[in-house]
């Protein structure tokens, strides 16, 4: 005996898992996931990716549990400039995004001692840096570098804390992924929606 699609339905209504609630949640929670989707590929369509912080080594800039847009097309045209901050991956690592700033490019002579860093032997002016204690142990002196033409090298801003340049060496353009432009949420809410600088 068939059963018609429209008897079979009130029959099934009664059953607990098309419960009113049960459809309500599973439909909000489609919904939910289309919406998700949906900024994520509007993001991807104007040249934007979104990433989390996972460490300190860029605070007080980016703190751990930042969440970041990097703008994939800003070196289209033009490469990294001194001070940019970056995403970029590390081939030796996997393909991890990883996050510094452009302290020195191609040709420049680059060198770090007492918790000074001279480019090309000026005193390089670096208000983001995190306050270095001289009196610790960790290793923040280095170089001087002189950096391969067509490269990058990375610190960053909390130097105590950060593998960068100063280990893996410098980063050519083809491993940096675009600049890091806005911080769209933090613990710290005075941040949201602020300009990467």
């Amino acid at each position: 005996m068939e059963i018609s699609p429209i008897r079979w339905f009130w029959e099934m209504k009664s059953k607990r898992w098309l419960n009113p609630w049960v459809v309500g949640t599973a439909a909000t929670f489609v919904v939910l996931i289309l919406f998700v989707l949906s900024v994520n590929v509007c993001l991807l369509a104007v040249g934007f990716r979104a990433f989390t912080i996972a460490s300190g080594a860029m605070a007080p800039t980016l703190q751990s549990g930042d969440r970041i847009l990097v703008d994939t097309r800003a070196y289209m045209v033009k490469p990294p400039e001194r001070g940019d901050v970056v995403a970029f991956v590390r081939p030796d690592v996997g393909n991890y995004i990883f996050v510094k700033r452009v302290v020195a490019v191609g040709g420049d002579v680059i060198e770090g001692a007492g918790g000074v860093v001279k480019l090309n032997g000026a005193i390089l002016q670096e208000p983001y840096v995190a306050p270095i204690d001289l009196s610790n142990d960790s290793p923040i002196d280095f170089g001087p570098v002189t950096v391969p033409s067509g490269a990058f090298f990375l610190i960053g801003d909390a130097r105590q804390n950060s593998n960068d340049s100063r280990y893996f060496g410098c980063v050519n353009l083809k491993q940096i992924r675009g600049r890091v432009a806005y911080i769209y949420w933090s613990k710290d809410s005075s941040k949201d929606w602020t300009r990467v600088r």
